[in-house]
């Protein structure tokens, strides 16, 4: 990091589903001024445009062909794919249902991390996934790990689900949840963990406001510890 760059070029949120990772990081960017790289629309924009091809996980050579042909773009929050706007489309149940089907192969991961360093060289940003502090920006300047019981998690994700008119119980969706945490925790790439230098917040009983301000307070001891370093 050169010496006239912000302190913190990357800031990495991590976590389980529904630990409250998108809603902090967008956040936590607006108010340092950073660019949010919304990781978790990058891989519900690959399996959607996947998905739509009729491509399964398991036919590498249409998917590896496929995939040259694929670009992702963010602006403002709206996702695109081949300059269709697919923000609404990626957060169907479908496409919750086979994220972590696709998410999990090292073809599309590939295809994602040169998507995601081309955004990093660009911008100061804040991103949010399951192994943004682990694999994708192992260096970031700061490393949160955000963690709930799977009853809160649950809880959450049925709210954005059903306030999107999805008809789904709270029930189903514990199921997505418990699913979910068990294909992430136990796929052989980039499986989801703490990264070793993470500071780690439970947001079970904590409001958004509360946690990005913890978040905020961390960074700024962080800047100021540097600040002194470097006098």
């Amino acid at each position: 990091m050169t010496g006239d760059k912000k302190r913190f070029v990357t800031i990495t949120i991590d976590g389980p589903a529904g630990a409250g990772k998108s809603t902090v990081a967008r956040r936590v960017a607006e108010k340092l001024g950073f660019e949010y790289l919304d990781t978790g629309a990058l891989y519900r924009a690959v399996t959607l445009y996947l998905l739509e091809k009729g491509i399964s996980p398991e036919d590498s050579e249409k998917m590896k062909e496929a995939l040259d042909d694929l670009y992702v773009r963010m602006d403002s929050g709206r996702v695109f794919v081949n300059e269709e706007e697919v923000t609404a489309k990626i957060r169907s149940v479908v496409v919750e249902r086979s994220v972590s089907d696709y998410a999990k192969l090292p073809l599309v991961r590939e295809k994602l991390l040169k998507i995601q360093e081309m955004e990093a060289e660009k911008n100061d940003i804040v991103a949010d996934g399951r192994d943004m502090g682990t694999t994708v920006f192992p260096r970031a300047s700061l490393k949160i790990y955000l963690v709930a019981t799977p009853t809160a998690r649950a809880l959450r994700r049925w709210k954005d689900l059903t306030g999107a008119g999805v008809e789904i119980t709270v029930e189903e969706v514990k199921e997505q949840v418990r699913k979910r945490d068990t294909l992430d925790t136990n796929r052989e790439q980039s499986p989801l963990r703490v990264p070793s230098d993470a500071k780690i917040i439970d947001t079970s009983e904590m409001e958004i406001a509360e946690v990005v301000a913890k978040i905020m307070e961390i960074a700024e001891k962080i800047r100021r510890q540097e600040g002194e370093k470097s006098q």
